[in-house]
C-alpha cells in the first residue's frame, strides 16, 4: 500500500514539503546519542552502566549496535551486509564511543576502532585494573593508539568488581559538554549529508508522512535530492532510528511513526511555523481523502 502523499496529484504539496526540509528547519550542532560496546550478560559492565545511565547523562541517549541489527534484516536492503560498515555509521552520528573490552566482540571492536583514526578520536576506552599487565597487548596496543587520538583523552582503568561510572560519565560531560546550540539545517547533495544530518531528516521525513514504509522513505527522499541517493544507507539509517526508539514499527506491513515520547531532532525556525501550519492543515485534508485501509493504519 503506497502512501497517498506518494500520488502525482499532491505533487505541489509534496514540493511545499521539501521547501519546508530545505529552509525550515535547524539542527543541533552535535549528538547526544553515547555507543557502549560491552558484554551482554546482566552483570556485565556495559549493563550496568545501560541501568545507570540515566541518571549519571540524563541529556545523553544510550545506544548499542544491537538495537539497530534488528530492524535492519527486516528492511529487505540488496547489498551485502557489513557489519563494520554499519558499526562506522553508528559511531559517526554518535557524541562518543565508550568501549568495555570485556567480551570477544567488544575486544575485536577495541581493536577494529584504535585502527581507524576517524573513529579513535571518539572513543572513551576503559580497562579492567585486574586484568593489566604491563605489556600486555590491549595496554601497548589499541589503548595507546586510542589514547594517542581520543578528544577523551587517556583511557579511563579501573576494578570492573567495582566500578567507578561517573568517572566515566563525568570525562565524556568534561571533555565534550552538551549544548543546545543551533546550526542551520542545509540540504546538499545526498554524499554530501553528514549520517546526524541523514538521521534528523529521515526522522521527520516521517514525521511529515505520519506513517511510512522504507520505501515512501525512499521516495520522498529521491525527490528532495534529485534521485540521487543511497538506499542501503537509508535503511541502515532508518533502522538505527527505530533502535534509539526515535521510529517505531506499527503495522504488520512495515510501517514506522515517530515516537511521540522523543522529541524531533530539528527544530522548527521561528519564521516557518506558519508555513508548517498551513501544510499540516492541507496533509490533514489528504488523510482524510485516503482509501480506508490506509485510514485505518492512522488509526481512523
Amino acid at each position: 500500500m503506497d502512501h497517498p502523499l506518494r500520488s502525482d496529484e499532491y505533487l505541489s504539496l509534496r514540493r511545499d514539503i521539501y521547501e519546508l526540509l530545505k529552509n525550515g528547519y535547524s539542527i543541533p550542532r552535535q549528538s547526544n546519542i553515547v555507543f557502549v560496546c560491552g558484554g551482554n550478560k546482566p552483570r556485565s559492565l556495559r549493563r550496568q552502566f545501560q541501568r545507570k545511565f540515566p541518571k549519571l547523562l540524563p541529556e545523553f541517549e544510550f545506544f548499542e549496535p544491537e538495537f539497530a541489527m534488528k530492524m535492519y534484516w527486516t528492511l529487505g536492503d540488496t547489498e551485502p551486509f557489513d557489519i563494520t560498515t554499519f558499526e562506522e555509521l553508528i559511531a559517526a552520528l554518535s557524541h562518543s564511543i565508550v568501549i568495555f573490552p570485556e567480551a570477544p566482540g567488544s575486544i575485536a571492536e577495541t581493536g577494529y576502532f584504535s585502527a581507524k583514526p576517524d573513529l579513535a578520536n571518539n572513543v572513551l576506552l576503559v580497562l579492567d585494573t585486574e586484568h593489566l599487565k604491563k605489556d600486555s597487548f590491549i595496554s601497548v596496543g589499541p589503548a595507546k593508539r586510542i589514547d594517542d587520538s581520543s578528544k577523551f583523552g587517556s583511557h579511563i582503568e579501573f576494578s570492573f568488581k567495582k566500578p567507578d561510572f561517573q568517572r566515566v560519565a563525568q570525562r565524556l560531560k568534561d571533555r565534550r559538554p552538551p549544548h543546545a546550540k543551533l546550526r542551520t539545517f542545509e540540504i546538499k547533495e545526498f554524499s554530501e549529508m553528514s549520517s546526524f544530518e541523514l538521521f534528523a531528516l529521515i526522522q521527520v521525513v516521517v514525521y511529515w508522512l505520519n506513517i511510512a514504509t522504507i520505501e515512501d522513505i525512499e521516495f520522498i527522499l529521491r525527490g528532495l535530492f534529485k534521485g540521487t541517493m543511497s538506499p542501503s544507507k537509508v535503511k541502515q539509517i532508518s533502522s538505527i532510528l527505530v533502535g534509539s526508539k526515535r521510529l517505531k514499527e506499527v503495522s504488520a506491513f512495515g510501517h514506522l511513526q515517530v515516537n511521540p515520547s522523543l522529541p524531533l531532532i530539528l527544530n522548527v525556525k521561528d519564521g516557518a511555523k506558519t508555513r508548517i501550519d498551513v501544510v499540516k492543515i492541507n496533509l490533514s485534508s489528504v488523510f482524510l481523502e485516503a482509501d480506508e485501509d490506509f485510514r485505518l493504519l492512522l488509526g481512523g
